[in-house]
Parts: C-alpha cells; structure tokens; sequence
C-alpha cells in the first residue's frame, strides 16, 4: 500500500506575525499524531494579507519553515508567502521535505484580481514526488475556479492535488462544489486548507478521487488528520471510481482539441465582457 498521512491546519490566525503560533500548531500535530507524514497550511498563514511583507525566496521565512520541517520530520506546505521577485510580487507556496529541503515553489496562476491587487500570476504548474508513495499537485485557493489546472496537474500525474486558501467570502460553498468537482473530474485526492477566525471561513474540506467527501472541517480552528492510499488512486483510474467513469482514460483518448485552446483562438463573448476591475455602484 502507497499510504500518505496529511494533516490539515484550519487555524485561526492574525493578519501577521504567526511563524511562532504557526511552528507550535506542526509541533503540537506532529506530537499527537506520531505517524504523520505531512502537514499543510492556508494560504497565507504567516504574514497574512499584506504585501509589505514580500521578501525573496530563499528568504528568512522560508528558512524557518524548513528548519521546522526538519525539526518535527514531516512534509510542510506552510500555506503561501508573498514573494518579491525584483519589481513583481507574486504569492508563492514552498514545498519542504523532511530534511528541511525546498523541493518546489508553486507561484499562485490565478491571483483573485481585482481584489488582490498588486500580485502577478505565475506561468509554471507544480507537481513534486514523494519517494515510494506518488506525486502531489500543488494549487492554491483561486486556481481551483480554473479546471484547466486541476486536469494539468492530473495530466502530469498528480494523483493528489494540495489547495491553500483563504476565503472570507459568500463563495466559500461554491470552491467546496469546486473542490469535489476536481477530485472527481481527475479521478484524485484534493486536500484544502482554508483559514478560520478573522482571516477566513474555514470549512476545509477533503476529496477521494470519486469526488467523495472524506473530510468538511467547521468554521473555527482545528486540525484534521487523513491517511490518503495512492492505490486507490490508481484503482479508480483504472477502473473507474465504483467501476464507473474512467474519466481520463476518456480523456486521453479523444481526438478533440478543443476550440478555446487552439492557436490564436478568439472569443467575441468573452471579449465583450470589458475589463476585469472591481463592480461599482449601480445607479438607478
């Protein structure tokens, strides 16, 4: 069996500040749950919303989250960090192995434009392998409106996909909707982690690869432990989630290219949309 123990933090943070609060949350999980192999945390855990505290990657906070890594011995996702890359920010999740070592950084595609102003999109997708279990997708909160990612991510074999977020508004229902929809739709785990308290709704939620719900957290702060089974995984690929769908087999196998990603391919509906800027007050 290819089993892989994740904890998800649905912490209740401030908008800063949190590495100490942050480092004994992983302690606390890592001394309850001994076993553990992974930890993940939202989106923007440590310093919260605002990009003043951009910093370089390497930089000091990620150092701390790999000396913490190293410390308790587990996989970290410690949420996202705003990263000052020269004149860009973008908002970046490293991922941490066990022996503290940076093995990828996901720049988020999608920033939540025009709300998260400021913040450029990154262009490369993430995928990391976990020695002897399998390879884990990264994505973070926004992205998982795109369904373009997801099955990106599946088409490069992820067979577990990884979603910091922090959501504080009316459409936290509908990322769960999205969620599911993902897991089922490329036939694999989807983990995420939202925030709680005065940052986020919470509400984190955990996906099997027939879109099933393993786990939905509350709205306030707690941690939640899954041993995820990759065979499983690649049971439902093979034959289909209850021996239904073969989703990507289908998928592979189809001769469509679809219209919207053909070269030079045009949408007179979407370019009539206008600009992306925020609604204004509708006068009457």
């Amino acid at each position: 069996m290819r089993t892989f123990s994740i904890a998800g933090l649905q912490l209740e943070l401030a908008d800063g500040g949190n590495l100490t609060a942050m480092a004994e949350q992983v302690h606390a999980a890592k001394r309850r749950f001994p076993w553990l192999d992974m930890v993940v945390l939202s989106e923007l855990a440590c310093h919260g919303v605002n990009t003043v505290h951009a910093e370089p990657m390497p930089g000091a906070s990620e150092a701390a989250f790999c000396r913490l890594a190293r410390e308790v011995g587990v996989w970290l996702v410690a949420g996202s960090l705003f990263e000052r890359d020269g004149a860009r920010i973008f908002n970046t999740a490293p991922v941490i192995n066990p022996l503290g070592e940076v093995v990828a950084r996901y720049r988020k595609m999608y920033p939540f434009y025009p709300y998260e102003a400021g913040v450029s999109g990154g262009d490369g997708f993430c995928v990391f392998d976990v020695p002897h279990v399998g390879r884990i997708g990264l994505s973070i909160c926004y992205d998982i409106w795109f369904p373009e990612i997801a099955r990106t991510l599946a088409w490069m074999g992820a067979e577990a996909i990884i979603t910091p977020s922090l959501t504080n508004t009316v459409d936290r229902d509908v990322e769960l909707a999205l969620a599911r929809s993902a897991a089922a739709s490329n036939q694999c785990y989807v983990i995420n982690v939202n925030g709680a308290g005065q940052l986020g709704l919470g509400r984190s939620i955990a996906c099997g690869p027939g879109g099933e719900i393993l786990y939905q957290a509350g709205s306030g702060q707690e941690a939640f432990v899954l041993e995820l089974d990759f065979d499983t995984v690649a049971r439902v690929r093979e034959r289909g989630w209850n021996g239904l769908g073969q989703v990507l087999k289908s998928f592979r196998d189809h001769p469509i290219v679809f219209p919207p990603y053909q070269p030079d391919a045009r949408s007179t509906a979407l370019d009539g949309l206008g600009p992306l800027v925020k609604p204004e007050k509708e006068r009457s």
